[in-house]
């Protein structure tokens, strides 16, 4: 009985996404256990465990733009056979580091929502003199982080060449 490509193709899928489950089952029991918290703390200076939510924005950043580059360094250098496409490896690492960007400014906006959300809990209903610095600051990321992905489409659109689109003509009795 042979294996068919799906099948395997099916099965490397679901590898991948048992492995995904295993991690983030690991990384809630670290989360909770609290000598790696103890640890990490007398470790790294300046962690803590109120900014979690943008230290796993900058896991997922960093270990997405390691995964992307050898991705793209395999389809442009090590497959390519005496002719690598520089132009397509440029385009397409800078495409990376846009989309990267993105993910920061992803995290810090959410860990920005999340701490003002724990403030204004545990404040009531009262604001702070720092409430419309908070906002400003989400504002702000959200704002870059739209920056970078109309970025990201800019450089897609010059690497496929821009072509602009006229508009379609008009049919009917005014044309």
């Amino acid at each position: 009985m042979a294996v068919r490509e799906d099948d395997t193709a099916r099965w490397r899928t679901a590898r991948f996404w048992i492995g995904v489950v295993a991690l983030l089952i690991l990384a809630v029991f670290m989360y909770f256990f609290q000598p790696v918290e103890d640890y990490l703390v007398a470790s790294i200076p300046k962690i803590h465990f109120f900014n979690i939510v943008f230290w796993c924005a900058c896991a997922v950043a960093v270990i997405g733009y390691a995964v992307a580059h050898w991705q793209s360094f395999k389809q442009y250098i090590f497959s390519a056979s005496g002719d690598i496409d520089t132009d397509a490896l440029v385009f397409n690492a800078l495409q990376i580091a846009i989309l990267i960007a993105v993910v920061f400014c992803a995290g810090a906006t959410l860990q920005a929502l999340e701490l003002l959300a724990a403030d204004i809990m545990q404040t009531g209903p009262e604001l702070e003199e720092n409430f419309g610095s908070r906002i400003l600051a989400i504002i702000v990321l959200i704002i870059l982080a739209a920056l970078f992905y109309l970025l990201h489409y800019a450089v897609r659109a010059v690497r496929a060449g821009w072509k602009p689109r006229r508009a379609p003509r008009r049919s009917g009795p005014g044309a």
